[in-house]
């Protein structure tokens, strides 16, 4: 298998609600998995997809799993309790290693098979590639709370999002239970010293995650609207990339 994805769905939005899996909040006629899952088994550039999630969810993956017809995904994982441990549980039930594989937050509905497809190309060269956005604003640091301590140029900062792809090679480095200190959480990855070149493509805001009520209200405007289709969110990502 050339290219594996692994969908997080495990994490909990506090923010929308206590508990609250936002994976599996409706969105349109789907809920917000069923939007991600259909983009991947789309793109011809992934051959299968692993889900992970709470053991409370495991039903509930199926059941979408047969209704929209995921006939790339080779199986739904339990979670650890966190990002890393849970890529160490997916990566000791693969028997074939791919040669590149993709981690993406189902709580980003509306990735497009075009950031997909670039993300894998860079991967590919680079090592590790992630999905990202590029901050056209003036940004201010402030490390100690509301106090700026420095200023940093326009175009400089990314937002980090996912997918990230990485060769496997460079994935099982960062995993590996005798690495200490790496963290792979949320939309930041910590990575082992000199494993890879980290390369940035640009995703656009159109790439959400939905953690919040507004982030909700948002993503239902968008869909709505037109606004979330593949197509769309390729030209978004088009863009918003800044003209050399």
């Amino acid at each position: 298998m050339n290219t594996m994805a692994i969908v997080i769905a495990c994490g909990k939005e506090e923010e929308i609600a206590p508990g609250t899996e936002a994976a599996f909040l409706p969105l349109g006629n789907r809920p917000i998995i069923g939007h991600c899952l259909k983009t991947l088994e789309d793109c011809p550039e992934i051959d299968g997809v692993l889900i992970v999630v709470s053991k409370d969810r495991v039903d509930s993956a199926m059941k979408v799993i047969k209704r929209f017809g995921c006939t790339k995904t080779r199986g739904i994982v339990v979670g650890g309790a966190n990002r890393l441990s849970s890529l160490r549980t997916v990566f000791s039930k693969i028997k074939t290693d791919p040669s590149v594989v993709v981690i993406h937050e189902a709580s980003r509905p509306f990735v497009s098979s075009a950031v997909l497809a670039e993300t894998i190309k860079c991967a590919k060269r680079y090592g590790c590639a992630i999905a990202a956005h590029r901050v056209p604003d003036a940004t201010k640091s402030s490390p100690k709370g509301m106090k700026a301590s420095a200023t940093l140029e326009r175009n400089s900062v990314w937002l980090a999002q996912t997918p990230q792809a990485f060769k496997t090679s460079v994935l099982k480095k960062i995993i590996d239970t005798k690495t200490k200190g790496v963290k792979i959480i949320d939309d930041e990855s910590e990575f082992v010293g000199g494993a890879a070149e980290t390369h940035m493509v640009e995703a656009g805001l159109i790439n959400m995650k939905i953690r919040s009520k507004a982030d909700l209200s948002v993503a239902s405007a968008l869909l709505n609207a037109n606004l979330a289709s593949s197509d769309a969110s390729s030209r978004n990502m088009r863009a918003a990339a800044p003209s050399a």
